[in-house]
Parts: structure tokens; C-alpha cells; sequence
């Protein structure tokens, strides 16, 4: 008996990723699962027109699939999000910071109006959304800018004070020889990479660089860099973590009020 097919029969076996087509039909499919009955149609091999007549190309998600399999579902909701767009004007109030993979920038590369972002490392970004009841969106900068009748630096102003209403800005205590785990349970624990305030917080400045696993949208996991034991727990936690609440399998630096990679 092969290798391979011992690994099958454990279930340990690597799917084959997605064809293109295969993709776009499980946008379909959730996009079906949130709006039954959505009038859905098909264009080209990979691109879909959906309920109020937007096209969406799904080249850019597809391909950022490839290269992170593990967030299928994720992306899958992404592109699932995009399909159901509905345009309506944004609101100061629902202004907010989130953290995402690149992917979550409006509009396509090479484009000079995109999507209202910052670039962090570990392929993330702080991007401006629209907190509306039943999802967040991503417009374009533009869109944010005639909305509001507000410049970038105001918009993103509004953004960082909403987000500081709505969290603890008051880091847990470390304990020693344990991983610390920050989360908010309002979907909001990856944004307070962009509060410097947060990790100027004696319970972490405290403890010197930190190694940071941005693992889930409302959870970090945080350890001393200069402890090589609990990094290496951190490693492994970031390894086995995969559900469609994931958001990095890459580490970050804290280092001299910054972000840095971490390898």
C-alpha cells in the first residue's frame, strides 16, 4: 500500500484545491444559503452578476485561495459579501477599523482609488469598514470621501475613535509560562493591532517584545519574544488553528512601538 493512499484512508490526505469553476460555485452556494431565491448569473468561466446586477470578478479572491487554502471559507464568505452589495450611504457612527488579509482592499491592483487601508505585516491590513446590522463593507476610499463629505485623515480619524468606544483598552495580565489571549467577543480583538495606546499599556510594555499570533479576527495570542519555549507553544497553536474565524498563520514582532515580521 502507498503512501498515499494510507493517508487517504486516515483522512490526513491534502484535498486538491479548488478549479476556478468549482469556486465559484461555492459563492453560489453561500450566497443561496444567506438569500435564498437570489437571482444569480453566471458570467464567463469565473465572474458572477448578482441580485442588483453588480458584477463581481472572482479572479483576485480565487487566486489569493491558492496561496492561503486554509482560508476557504473565509474568502469564500468575502466574495459571498460582495455578491449581496447593496449600495447605501455610509454614516460617520458606522465607521470602523478592521484587520483583514490584503484581499479585503476594494477594487484591483494597479487601481488608484482602492479601498481606505493601511498595510500591516504578515500579508494584513488595517482597513476602514462600514458596520451596517448584517455585515461589515469595504468600499472604496472615493465612495467613504462623497458619503461622508469628509478627507481620508478625518474618515480615518472617526474610524480609530469609534473603534476605541468599543473595546477594553486594558490589556489581562501576564502570567508566567502562559500563552495570554486577548479577545473582545464583538469580532474586534485583530483591530487593537492598530492601537498603539493598547500595547503601550504597562501589562504589556512590561513585558519587553512580544511575539503576537493574530490567529482569529476576536483573538491574539501574545508571549515574550525573549521566551523561546513559549514561542515555540505559540507556533504550534498557529498550526493547529483552522476554522472560519482564522486570520494568520504568521507571527508578529512588537519591537520599539512597532510591527514587524516575525521569522
Amino acid at each position: 500500500m502507498g503512501k498515499g493512499s494510507l493517508l487517504q484512508r486516515l483522512g490526513l490526505a491534502r484535498k486538491p484545491p479548488l478549479m476556478i469553476a468549482q469556486f465559484r460555485e461555492q459563492v453560489i452556494e453561500e450566497v443561496l444559503r444567506r438569500q435564498p431565491g437570489a437571482d444569480l448569473e453566471r458570467l464567463g468561466d469565473s465572474d458572477l452578476k448578482g441580485p442588483s446586477g453588480g458584477e463581481t470578478a472572482l479572479g483576485r479572491a480565487y487566486a489569493y485561495y491558492r496561496e492561503t487554502p486554509r482560508e476557504r471559507e473565509l474568502v469564500i464568505g468575502q466574495v459571498a459579501d460582495l455578491v449581496l452589495h447593496e449600495p447605501g450611504k455610509a454614516t460617520p457612527d458606522e465607521l470602523m477599523v478592521l484587520v483583514r488579509p490584503h484581499s479585503f482592499l476594494a477594487g484591483s491592483e494597479g487601481e488608484t482609488d482602492r479601498g481606505l487601508a493601511r498595510s500591516l505585516p504578515a500579508g494584513l491590513i488595517a482597513v476602514v469598514a462600514v458596520d451596517k446590522p448584517e455585515r461589515y463593507e469595504f468600499p472604496m476610499a472615493s465612495e467613504l470621501r462623497d458619503d461622508l463629505g469628509l478627507s481620508d485623515a478625518e474618515i480615518w480619524a472617526r474610524a480609530e475613535a469609534n473603534l476605541l468606544t468599543r473595546v477594553n483598552m486594558t490589556p489581562p495580565k501576564a502570567r508566567t509560562g502562559v500563552l495570554m489571549g486577548i479577545k473582545t467577543d464583538i469580532g474586534l480583538a485583530s483591530s487593537l493591532l492598530t492601537v498603539d495606546a493598547f500595547w503601550e499599556h504597562p501589562h504589556l510594555a512590561s513585558l519587553g517584545d512580544l511575539v503576537v499570533a493574530p490567529v482569529e479576527r476576536d483573538e491574539l495570542v501574545v508571549v515574550p519574544a525573549d521566551q523561546p519555549e513559549l514561542v515555540h507553544a505559540l507556533r504550534n497553536l498557529v498550526a493547529r488553528r483552522d476554522n472560519s474565524n482564522f486570520l494568520c498563520d504568521r507571527l508578529l514582532l512588537r519591537r520599539n512601538g512597532a510591527w514587524e515580521d516575525f521569522e
